[in-house]
C-alpha cells in the first residue's frame, strides 16, 4: 500500500501530550485569583484550551497590562501539576510506524519557541521523547498570526516544499480545524483529546492514536473502482433478495448478483465458482464476517506466530464460528493452529480489515484481536500450520508475513497492548 499523505502534522497539547487538566485547572486558579466573583468554571475554560496563551488570557478578561503577570502565574501553577502531564498512550509506537513508512512528521503548536526548556515537557515545543520523530515544529511566535489563522501551516509548507494535498493535520480543537481549512489541508480530529460537545466537520475522526494508521495508507482506488462497484452491486442484490416477495423483483436482484460476479470474474483469474463461494457466502442482509486473532506472549515479551502451509507467518486465528464467541473462537484457533491452551483476558481491537490489510476481498471483515495467557503444549504439525515460534519486535519475519491476516502495524498494536496494563480497546 502507498502512503495517502506524505506529511502528517500534529498539534501538541491535547493531541500528542495530555496537558488538558494541568492547563485548564491552573488557568482557573489564576482567573479566580484575579476575578474572585468570576462565573467561569474549569469546564467553561476548556473552550480556550489550544489557544496561544496571550489569546487565551485575553479571551477570559485579562487586560493587556496584566497578561504578562497572569501568564507567569499560570505557568507556575502548571509546573505544580507536571506529574499529571504525559504522552497519550500509543503515541510513540504510532509515530515509530509512520516514520518507518517514510511519512514526514511535523508539529504545529500554540506553544512559544521562546519558552523552550523553561518548563520541561510543558514548555518544550518538541518534548524530548518526541524529538527523534519530527523534522520540524512551527510555534506560535514563528508566525505573525498563529492558529486559528493558517500562517503556521503555510510556513510549514513554505519551509518544506510540501503541498496542501500531501498533508494531514491532526488536532483536538476547533482552532486547529480552522487553521487547516484556511490552509486547504485535510484535518483529522483527535477524539481522545477533544473535550467539547460541538460537532466539527472533519475529513477524519480518530478514536485513538492507533486510528491514525488507517488514514496513513491507501490502495490505488482508481484501479480498483470495478472492485468497489462489484461489491456494492452484490450487496444491493443480496439485501434486495432478503426482503423481496414479488417474483419480478427477485429476478432483478438475482441478476444484480450475477452481474457482480461477472465483473469480479472478468477482472480476476479466479474461477467463477470460487468467486461465487466467496461473494455469496451468506443469505439475508449482508454484514461483515468476524475474524479472530489471538495475541499470546511468552515470558520474554515475544509474540506467538504460526507458520502456515503457504510458508507465511500469521497470528493464530480464523473465522468466528456461528455458535461461538470472539473469546471462545480465539481459544479454539490457538489450540488447533498453535497447540496451546489459551485464556483470553483482554480485547485489543475491533478493526475494519479494509483499512489495514491487503488485498481487498469481496466481503467485509471485522478483525478482533485478543490478548491471551497461555500454556504451550507439544506442537503437532497439522493441515493448517507447520511451525510455531515466538518473535520479539526486532525479530518479526516481515518479508514472510501473511499481510492479508496479520500486518506489521497490527503486530505492533498487540505489542503495545501487551505492554500497557491500562490499554483501552480500539474500535473502528
Amino acid at each position: 500500500m502507498q502512503n495517502r499523505y506524505s506529511h502528517i502534522l500534529f498539534d501538541l497539547d491535547g493531541t500528542l501530550v495530555d496537558t488538558h487538566d494541568a492547563d485548564v485547572i491552573s488557568l482557573y486558579e489564576v482567573v479566580k485569583e484575579y476575578f474572585p466573583d468570576t462565573l467561569e468554571t474549569v469546564e467553561s475554560l476548556g473552550r480556550v484550551f489550544g489557544l496561544p496563551a496571550y489569546e487565551a488570557l485575553k479571551s477570559v478578561g485579562f487586560s493587556e497590562d496584566k497578561i504578562p503577570e497572569a501568564y507567569a502565574k499560570w505557568c507556575k501553577a502548571i509546573e505544580t501539576r507536571s506529574s499529571s502531564v504525559k504522552l497519550f498512550d500509543g503515541v510513540l509506537a504510532v509515530l515509530d510506524i509512520l516514520k518507518s513508512r517514510g511519512v514526514k512528521l511535523g508539529i504545529i503548536t500554540s506553544r512559544k519557541r521562546s519558552d523552550y526548556g523553561k518548563y520541561g515537557i510543558l514548555g518544550d515545543y518538541i518534548p524530548l521523547e518526541l524529538s527523534p520523530y519530527f523534522i520540524k515544529a512551527v510555534c506560535s511566535d514563528d508566525v505573525e498570526h498563529p492558529k486559528p489563522y493558517p500562517d503556521s501551516l503555510l510556513k510549514y509548507m513554505q519551509d518544506t516544499g510540501s503541498k496542501p494535498h500531501e498533508i494531514l493535520f491532526i488536532g483536538d480543537t476547533k482552532t486547529d480545524l480552522e487553521c487547516a481549512d484556511k490552509a486547504g489541508v485535510d484535518f483529522a480530529l483527535a477524539l481522545w483529546g477533544y473535550t467539547q460537545k460541538e460537532h466539527l466537520n472533519c475529513a477524519h475522526y480518530f478514536a485513538s492514536p492507533w486510528s491514525v494508521l488507517t488514514a496513513a495508507v491507501k490502495s490505488d482506488d482508481s484501479k480498483m473502482l470495478w472492485f468497489k462497484w462489484a461489491r456494492e452491486i452484490q450487496a444491493i442484490g443480496q439485501i434486495g433478495l432478503a426482503y423481496s416477495k414479488d417474483r419480478f423483483d427477485i429476478e432483478r436482484f438475482t441478476r444484480l448478483r450475477e452481474i457482480a460476479l461477472e465483473i469480479m470474474h472478468t477482472y480476476t483469474d479466479a474461477p467463477l465458482e470460487t468467486i461465487k463461494d466467496a461473494f455469496c457466502f451468506d443469505k439475508g442482509y449482508i454484514t461483515p464476517k468476524i475474524d479472530t486473532r489471538g495475541a499470546a506472549f511468552d515470558e520474554h515479551g515475544r509474540i506467538l506466530l504460526v507458520k502456515e502451509t503457504s510458508g507465511l507467518w500469521s497470528m493464530p486465528g480464523g473465522w468466528c464460528e456461528e455458535d461461538g464467541t470472539i473469546f471462545s473462537n480465539v481459544v479454539k484457533e490457538l489450540r488447533e493452529e498453535a497447540c496451546v491452551k489459551a485464556v483470553p483476558y483482554k480485547l485489543v481491537a475491533l478493526l475494519d480489515r479494509r483499512r489495514y490489510n491487503s488485498p481487498p476481498l469481496p466481503y467485509g471483515i471485522i478483525k478482533a484481536f485478543v490478548l491471551c495467557r497461555h500454556e504451550a503444549l507439544a506442537f503437532v504439525k497439522n493441515n493448517e500450520t507447520s511451525e510455531r515460534k515466538y518473535f520479539g519486535k526486532d525479530e518479526l519475519p516481515l518479508d514472510k508475513l501473511r499481510v492479508d491476516t496479520t500486518s506489521y502495524e497490527q503486530l505492533m498494536m498487540c505489542f503495545a497492548a501487551y505492554e500497557n496494563k491500562d490499554w483501552q480497546p480500539i474500535v473502528d
